[in-house]
C-alpha cells in the first residue's frame, strides 16, 4: 500500500529539513512520538545505516518501532525503514527548494504487510493512515513556518 502527500511550506529548505532530522523537533509534529533511541553509533554527517528505536503513543499504550536510515542527503532527502512485527514501513521525505523562503515537501509511505493480519490491517486502515500522514504534514508545515 502506497500513501503520498505533498505540501508547500513557506520556510527555507534548511528549516524544513531540520524538523525531519532533529529528534527534539520531530516530537513537535509527529503525533504520539515519545522518543528516539539510537541502537547503533550515530554519525551526523552520514547517518545512513544507523538503527534506532522510536516509542510512539498509540491510544493508551506505547508501541515501539525499530528503524533504520536508508538514505540521507542533507536538506534534500531522508528515507527510513520502520519495522513492526506485522508490517514494514518505508518512508521517504523529499524536499525541493522553490525560493530561498519556500519549499515543497513530498512524503511517500509504503506499508507492506509481513503477516496475513498485517496485510489485512494495512488495507483496512488505509484511509486512517492517509489522514494521519496529512495531519502530520500540516503540523510540520505549521512548525517550520512559525520559525
Amino acid at each position: 500500500m502506497l500513501i503520498t502527500s505533498q505540501t508547500e511550506i513557506q520556510a527555507p529548505i534548511e528549516v524544513v529539513f531540520s524538523y525531519l532530522d532533529d529528534n527534539d523537533k520531530q516530537k513537535e509534529w509527529m503525533t504520539g512520538l515519545e522518543g528516539t533511541e539510537y541502537l547503533t553509533e550515530f554519525d551526523i554527517s552520514n547517518p545512513v545505516g544507523v538503527k534506532f528505536k522510536q516509542r510512539v503513543r498509540e491510544g493508551n499504550r506505547i508501541q515501539e518501532y525499530e528503524g533504520q536510515v536508508t538514505e540521507y542527503i542533507k536538506n534534500n532527502r531522508l528515507n527510513i525503514q520502520m519495522n513492526h512485527p506485522s508490517f514494514l514501513i518505508n518512508v521517504s521525505y523529499n524536499l525541493q527548494e522553490i525560493s530561498p523562503n519556500s519549499s515543497i515537501l513530498n512524503i511517500t509511505e509504503e506499508v507492506t504487510g509481513k503477516t496475513v493480519s498485517g496485510k489485512i490491517l494495512s488495507i483496512l486502515f488505509r484511509v486512517f493512515m492517509k489522514k494521519g500522514l496529512e495531519k502530520q504534514m500540516k503540523a510540520l508545515k505549521q512548525c517550520a513556518e512559525k520559525q
